[in-house]
């Protein structure tokens, strides 16, 4: 297709700021929301090619974002020392606004590279963008994060690179109420409004008493876990159970982020970019907000601690990361753990490796682990803990099939997350569906997750299947697989290792392509396949399925397939019927 003056780049989904009197150009998937598809499908719009063609250019992509992030974090470091007159380290930066920092280059890099090849193969096209006054800054790096999956705050990313790289097109304000998009914030359930006075008080009185306690925030343990490691640090555990970070905005202040303007960045044009735009998009609580939240971690969190561990709080807890951090600067050591099932098995992960680059140490699960003293132990992946064994039983009904969702704009993590890889995946779902035989259908219960992001999945394949059953939501993930015969998952997840930790019978199916795996985690999975547990295509998985469902306690209680399963998931997954006691024994020792 030939270059035309009267081409317009629709860059999101945002019809409103489409002109159809023009030839479309869709920058992306995105744009094309499944329930507007009788629309759209009537103006012969043109996808714009993409950069990612395959599973080498996306790992080339991640490694590139790797790199940039360690060029600006010590120049962000360095200048947020400067505007908050501190002489912290570039781990005490990394630890407190790595992750957002990482989220926006990703993005950022992103969407320049989708631009500028846009620009590449159709110079004079034209677009419209968010006017500057509709712009909105994020309150933390939760915020950020939700709203890098809006198609307004896209518009806004897209409007600002394309006015860097010198594209004067008209521009238009933002509807009323759109502006609030990705703003929610979670309120607090009725059980932890209940518990909150009894851990706030038990909370005081460590405070009080023990000097140097351990601290531990949003570790996955099961409650009774941390319970008896508190009677074995005869109450010298500092727990954040029932509390709530309190998520608090504050006023942007324009006139003192100018300071930043004169920060260099290089001669590198993306990272000329990005330093255009980064001081004016940094979240406010590292700028307006950081005393305050420095001022509130001191009050809520003890004067020292003998060690900090987290699962996951090293992301979006704002004011847990400023006094871990802090404490960290003074020589307390930093301890975490996975929470997923992909840690130890995909081969790029930005969440796995910034923890690691983060922590003192870092115990990824099974086969990887190793204990604070460099000794190797089979440490059980943390939301496996409560799991038991389920096994087979042909008196239970039905097939559970799990998918899953991500954002329609890429933000982070891994390749599947690129939507290009999403798109494909929701192609694998209908060839999964469409291969099915008709009582195998018949039988079959969808499990969404909770979260479409506008990609409309189920209207997807109820085009295909119109009785197709869902999952009700409010069953919990265990209730439903206990309930059924046979499970089937279609992406690397959590999920699917929950289910082979419970010994349920399971069918596994994902693109090796957009899940490529770490070199030592090829074997396991490796034995999955060879068993008959993993395939490499949805027509294999649904031939699989059907083959097994009318005695699936043959074919999973088949020896060598048994064998298979306990290796995978006692070896990968460090998942043992005595996790509980692995982790105590663990904890205590580090805990001297």
């Amino acid at each position: 297709m030939a270059p035309h003056k009267c081409y317009f780049l629709a860059t999101t989904s945002l019809e409103e700021f489409w002109d159809t009197h023009q030839h479309l150009l869709f920058l992306g998937e995105w744009c094309l929301k499944f329930d507007r598809r009788s629309y759209w499908i009537t103006l012969d719009g043109h996808l714009i090619k993409s950069y990612v063609h395959g599973g080498k250019e996306g790992s080339k992509v991640f490694h590139e974002i790797d790199d940039i992030y360690e060029k600006l974090l010590p120049i962000v470091a360095t200048s947020l020392n400067a505007f908050h007159e501190t002489e912290f380290s570039v781990r005490y930066w990394r630890i407190v606004i790595g992750p957002w920092l990482q989220y926006y280059i990703t993005v950022m890099y992103d969407r320049y590279l989708r631009i500028t090849l846009a620009l590449k193969e159709y110079p004079n096209l034209t677009t419209t963008l968010l006017s500057e006054d509709s712009f909105i800054v994020s309150r933390d790096t939760e915020h950020f994060v939700n709203l890098s999956s809006s198609d307004f705050y896209n518009l806004q990313v897209f409007s600002r690179i394309l006015r860097f790289l010198g594209k004067e097109f008209p521009s238009k304000s933002a509807t009323d109420g759109k502006l609030s998009e990705g703003c929610k914030v979670q309120s607090r359930s009725w059980k932890n409004a209940i518990f909150r006075p009894i851990s706030d008080f038990y909370r005081f009185l460590v405070i009080k008493l023990v000097s140097n306690p351990v601290v531990i925030n949003s570790s996955y343990w099961p409650k009774r876990l941390e319970l008896r490691l508190a009677v074995k640090l005869f109450g010298g555990l500092f727990s954040t159970i029932g509390a709530n970070e309190e998520k608090k905005d504050y006023q942007f202040d324009d006139n003192r982020r100018k300071t930043f303007k004169s920060v260099s960045f290089g001669d590198d044009v993306f990272c000329n970019c990005i330093g255009s735009m980064l001081f004016a998009d940094m979240p406010k609580c590292f700028v307006e907000g950081y005393k305050p939240t420095v001022d509130s971690a001191k009050s809520f969190y003890p004067n020292s601690a003998r060690i900090i561990f987290s699962a996951n709080a090293w992301w979006f807890d704002e004011t847990f990361k400023v006094w871990a951090a802090e404490k960290a600067e003074k020589g307390t050591l930093l301890f975490g753990a996975p929470h997923g099932g992909n840690y130890s098995a995909q081969l790029t992960h930005q969440a796995r490796d910034h923890e690691k680059k983060i922590l003192d140490h870092y115990y990824l699960e099974g086969l990887s682990a190793s204990n604070a003293q460099g000794e190797r132990i089979q440490t059980p992946l943390l939301k496996l803990m409560p799991l038991n064994d389920m096994g087979a039983n042909n008196l239970k009904s039905g097939i559970l099939w799990a998918t899953t969702s991500l954002p329609r704009y890429f933000c982070h993590d891994c390749l599947f997350c690129l939507p290009e890889f999403h798109s494909e995946y929701l192609q694998w779902q209908a060839r999964f569906v469409d291969s099915l035989s008709p009582f195998t259908l018949s039988v079959l219960k969808l499990r969404p997750h909770s979260s479409d992001f506008g990609w409309g999945a189920v209207s997807r394949l109820k085009v295909l299947y119109t009785n197709l059953r869902l999952d009700p939501p409010e069953t919990t993930f265990i209730e439903s697989i206990s309930n059924c015969r046979l499970f089937v998952c279609d992406h690397m997840s959590t999920t699917y290792a929950e289910a082979l930790a419970c010994n349920k019978p399971t069918i596994l199916f994902w693109s090796p392509d957009a899940n490529p795996l770490l070199p030592e985690a090829e074997q396991y999975f490796a034995l999955l396949r060879n068993a008959g547990v993993l395939f490499d295509s949805p027509e294999a998985a649904a031939e699989a399925a059907s083959n097994v469902y009318e005695d699936v306690e043959k074919w999973w209680n088949d020896a060598k397939r048994q064998e298979t399963i306990k290796v995978f998931t006692e070896t990968f997954l460090g998942h043992h019927p005595d996790s509980e006691n692995i982790w105590l024994k663990e904890l205590c020792v580090i805990a001297k």
